[in-house]
């Protein structure tokens, strides 16, 4: 299956995936307990996990995706919304983050480090880019199994698409990701559900970079 960026956003992203960003938003701030300051959706696509996020905090958003296309997209959902005066988008990697160190408070991504060049590298900058006491939550989730099960019902018409996905699960084990952390010295943790595959990271309040 081949399908532009925009084709791809109507029909999953505000279609068949709609219902499971403001599920994980809610599940991301009762995680990190983040309400203020700087977001950041990495690998964001046309912006619906950093949109939702906006949508239940008071968090200025900004969606980074190194793809133009999507970059149009999340300014066109972000105006859909109303949100252009706390939400933008900007181009960039995950590998070369277009931001200064301690910058953010929250850094979620959802999807995105499936198909990142380099994943020690991309997490590596998250860190970076982290505030001292800031929260990333990175990986790929449905939020909760009911609306992983609603999915899969209803991409039945792509048969290939759930074996898409378990490959990409048994690629990314739980232990490889503890792995890159540990050689990385991030604190953080893996939460595997059914549901999805989280990367949790915590940059200690007395650490400045």
């Amino acid at each position: 299956m081949v399908m532009n960026a925009d084709e791809f956003n109507e029909k999953f992203m505000k279609g068949r995936f709609r219902k499971i960003y403001p599920a994980i938003a809610e599940q991301i701030v009762q995680w990190s307990g983040k309400e203020g300051g700087l977001c950041i959706d990495l690998g964001g696509g046309p912006g619906m996990l950093g949109i939702s996020v906006a949508l239940i905090t008071k968090m200025h958003v900004v969606v980074c995706d190194p793809l133009k296309e999507c970059i149009d997209l999340a300014m066109e959902n972000i105006r859909d919304h109303g949100l252009q005066f706390r939400v933008t988008a900007v181009s960039g990697k995950a590998e070369a983050m277009p931001f200064s160190d301690s910058v953010a408070d929250l850094v979620v991504s959802r999807g995105s480090i499936f198909f990142w060049d380099d994943q020690p590298k991309g997490l590596s900058e998250v860190y970076r880019v982290l505030k001292p006491g800031g929260h990333a939550v990175i990986g790929g989730g449905f939020g909760s199994v009911a609306l992983l099960q609603e999915i899969r019902e209803a991409m039945a018409d792509e048969p290939d698409w759930e074996a898409r996905r378990r490959e990409r699960v048994e690629k990314n084990p739980p232990a490889r990701f503890e792995a890159i952390l540990k050689d990385l010295a991030i604190p953080g943790f893996i939460d595997q559900t059914e549901a999805g595959t989280w990367i949790h990271m915590r940059k200690d309040p007395g650490r400045a970079a």
